[in-house]
């Protein structure tokens, strides 16, 4: 009876015995599991909210060397003209568009809407879109209250589309600190040519008009001007236009020839080439377009790619850098950038 009750003894230890050693050598895989859980968990919910979204990218291939981000070296903040009667289709087309790659978007308008957001009121007469009243009452708004948020700021009416990576590519080489303009349509500043605009202009009669009637782009031109901000040439190397009054498509038929008599060819200052050999390749803004054209530039720009077609490398522009510290030769170096820089 003894050596039965030892011989069942024996049998528990060996089981015990190979229950302890399954038990010891299946901890390293528990382990394993439970730290790739953990390192999920700790990617998902706190790595991953905070990587850049240019990051999460989908390409099946690394990401080409000619994908130039410059949404922090050029900050732009953009203000839109509307009124309350083009919020739905106009005013929406913008902010779903090109609108959503402004580093800051602010639309000046007639009357308050929930749905339209980022928006203030502007006093006036709400049947117009923009008037030299509400230009000048914007451009002081934004003085007030966002002059430090942005290096440029862009000044459109919702009429306009704008590509706002062409834009940052233009404005690269010249610094915030420059007091220059470019334009239009979408006229864009420094935010020194926006600070003299404000200080030194505005408040001057005899640099800038007191009277609130009339259209903008003469008047804030000549404030501009009268601060010593000097117009920026917005033609590429080419010679071609970058900022357009019009969209492609009346470009390439009603506006296919030259005349001096038209207004178009008047407002021009830089006579172009005739035709559609006249578009930039690296071209910034468009003007007159309603809500589908802009969603049809979105679309043809932005996703519609052609299977198999290699783009040209493309590399950023050189910055300029003042070699003088007096005001007035300071001044003579961005007028002459200015005028003869183009790429």
């Amino acid at each position: 009876m003894e050596a039965k009750n030892s011989l069942f003894a024996d049998r528990n230890n060996h089981m015990q015995q190979q229950q302890t050693a399954v038990t010891t050598s299946s901890r390293p895989f528990l382990f394993l599991l439970l730290g790739i859980g953990i390192g999920y968990l700790i990617t998902q919910v706190v790595l991953w909210p905070i990587i850049g979204f240019k990051s999460r990218s989908n390409h099946t291939t690394n990401r080409s060397p000619t994908e130039i981000d410059l949404t922090r070296d050029v900050r732009v903040f953009c203000f839109v003209s509307t009124k309350f009667a083009n919020h739905k289709k106009r005013a929406k087309a913008i902010l779903r568009t090109w609108g959503k790659r402004c580093n800051k978007l602010l639309f000046f308008t007639t009357k308050a809407d929930h749905y339209l957001p980022n928006n203030v009121v502007l006093p006036g007469n709400v049947r117009l879109r923009e008037s030299w009243m509400n230009t000048k009452s914007a451009l002081k708004y934004i003085y007030d209250h966002h002059l430090m948020d942005a290096d440029w700021f862009l000044e459109a009416d919702d009429e306009t589309f704008v590509v706002m990576e062409n834009l940052r590519y233009m404005l690269y080489p010249f610094s915030r600190d420059m007091p220059i303009y470019f334009g239009s349509p979408g006229t864009v500043m420094s935010r020194e040519a926006l600070r003299r605009f404000v200080e030194v202009a505005l408040p001057n009669p005899s640099k800038c008009e007191q009277q609130d009637k009339g259209p903008t782009n003469d008047r804030l031109k000549e404030c501009l001007e009268n601060a010593n901000v000097v117009a920026g040439n917005t033609r590429d190397a080419k010679g071609r236009r970058r900022m357009y009054l019009i969209e492609p498509q009346a470009r390439s038929n009603m506006y296919l020839r030259y005349d001096a008599s038209y207004w178009f060819w008047k407002f021009l200052s830089y006579r172009t080439q005739d035709g559609i050999f006249a578009w930039s390749n690296y071209a910034v803004s468009f003007h007159y377009l309603d809500d589908r054209c802009m969603h049809m530039f979105e679309y043809m720009i932005y996703r519609l790619r052609p299977f198999g077609r290699k783009f040209v490398q493309e590399t950023l522009p050189s910055k300029f850098i003042s070699t003088t510290k007096d005001p007035k030769e300071r001044s003579n170096e961005v007028k002459q950038i200015a005028d003869d820089y183009a790429y």
